[in-house]
This record gives C-alpha cells, structure tokens and sequence, in this order.
C-alpha cells in the first residue's frame, strides 16, 4: 500500500488552522482506512490521544480529509497512526511529521492541488492476510 499524508494550512470556518489529508497512491483502492491515533512530542515529553476517523472506499489518486488540528499539533512533532486494509490485507502505517509551523513555502501536493507538507507512510507492521 502506497499513500502519503499532507497536511495543509487551511482555514474552513471550523476554529481549526491545518488539515491532514489522506492521499491513495496505490493502484487499487483501499476498503478501510482508521486513524486510530495521534501522537504528539515536545523534546522528551510525548502524549497521545486516541482517534477513530474512517475512510472506506478510497479510489486510488483519491484523497479524504482524516483530521483538522487548531495549531497547536503544529508546533510538536506530530506521529499519525492508520490502519489500513485493501484486496484482503491489512497493515499499519505511521505518518511522522515535523513541527509544522517552522515549514514555510509549502509546495502544492500532487493529487491534492493545495499547498501543503506531504509525509510517505511508514508501514510499521507487515500486511497480513
């Protein structure tokens, strides 16, 4: 399974300054994706919070939106962890993100057509069958 995430600065009348987008790289669609959590680090501190934001169906060079943060996620290193399942198998990617608010001139994402800071996943458990 191929996918990235991008999170772009963004403002939608909701409170909230980034989106984190979900991108299908792969050439099949994906029957499920979970962000199942969201972890956060500020130099030796770290905290995590549980999500349960689903995809279905995700087409592939599709993109859903799986999270919206006020900004505050911005200045921590930011860990998205998804679960994912396509074509009868499953695996678990983590999405690493620097501190988002030092990045400046973000360059529009591929597939996206918003300006933004894209992560490759990180398969953090083999697909399983």
């Amino acid at each position: 399974m191929r996918c990235r995430i991008a999170a772009c600065c963004e403002a939608l009348d909701d409170g909230n300054e980034w989106s984190f987008y979900l991108v299908n790289d792969s050439a099949f669609a994906l029957d499920l994706a979970v962000l199942y959590e969201i972890q956060y680090e500020w130099g030796d501190i770290g905290n995590s919070k549980a999500a349960d934001v689903r995809v279905t169906n995700l087409a592939p060079g599709a993109h859903a939106l799986v999270l919206r943060d006020d900004g505050s996620g911005a200045e921590l290193r930011m860990d998205l962890l998804l679960r994912a399942s396509a074509c009868g198998r499953e695996t678990e990617l983590r999405f690493e993100f620097p501190k988002l608010y030092l990045k400046r001139n973000l360059e529009v994402v591929s597939g996206l057509g918003k300006p933004g800071y894209e992560v490759v996943a990180e398969q953090t458990l083999p697909i399983t069958k």
